[in-house]
């Protein structure tokens, strides 16, 4: 079921589908930065299969079905249309991916809602990801020397306002995902790879190491970071997030 919901300033759209019988919990699902929500119809079936309620959503200014243009993404944009869900949909779970992850952990960490949280190659560190993928650190330098508009993974974004957001909101570097960790009130699962060029497996362990007791980790060998650019590694990352919501909801009283 497809639906659209009012957020403000625009809409996000959300596709809804459930198992047959009662579910085992509710799973939000986020998308990473540039892919649509209907690029993830393969962790909707996994997660249906498993017997869990799916809520996938495109939020505003991004690609997909939601409002506004992909030129205008910033991550406090997802972040903000991420706790609307959450508070609209109550999930037991939220399941996030790649730059998607940043915005879904600090949702988490601001909000009131308790759901546990299941991170898919997490960027920890917009900074370092960024660098990785372009090859300069434009954090570092003058507003007035960056790029306006960028084109990052084919897509233009206007750079500058996307970094204005980042350094407001905190969402720059390594420390800000640790505030937001240590924040979230749920346990939080990460499925990392071994080689990823774009996220540092070990900053991501460090980082857990924070919240012991909530937090774990399973690394997948992989060398990249874009799982629909090879299908067997995504459906081994989609196979070992499943895995750790399954093991979240074996914990908890049905609700």
């Amino acid at each position: 079921m497809r639906t659209e919901v009012p957020v403000s300033g625009g809409f996000v759209t959300v596709y809804a589908s459930s198992p047959l019988g009662e579910p085992r919990g509710r799973c939000l699902v986020g998308a990473p930065f540039g892919l649509p929500a209907s690029a993830l119809a393969i962790v909707e079936r996994h997660l249906v299969d498993a017997g869990f309620s799916v809520m996938r959503f495109d939020p505003r200014d991004h690609v997909g079905a939601g409002s506004g243009e992909m030129a205008d993404y910033r991550i406090s944009t997802v972040t903000e249309d991420c706790s609307e869900l959450i508070d609209l949909l109550q999930p037991t779970c939220v399941l996030a991916i790649s730059m998607g992850a940043k915005a879904a952990l600090r949702a988490l960490a601001d909000g009131e809602h308790h759901a546990d949280a299941v991170l898919v190659t997490p960027v920890v560190s917009v900074r370092d990801t960024l660098r990785a993928i372009l090859g300069a650190d434009w954090f570092a330098v003058d507003h007035g020397e960056v790029p306006d508009p960028m084109l990052v993974l084919d897509h233009e974004i206007r750079a500058v306002q996307f970094r204005r957001d980042c350094e407001l909101h905190g969402l720059v570097d390594l420390e800000g995902t640790i505030v937001d960790l240590l924040a979230t009130p749920g346990r939080v699962r990460v499925v990392a790879g071994s080689h990823d060029p774009w996220v540092d497996r070990h900053a991501v362990r460090r980082a857990l190491s924070l919240i012991e007791g909530r937090g774990r980790m399973t690394v997948v060998p992989a060398v990249t970071h874009l799982l629909h650019l090879d299908p067997d590694l995504a459906v081994r990352m989609i196979d070992a997030a499943v895995e750790q919501i399954i093991d979240l909801h074996a914990a908890r009283p049905p609700s």
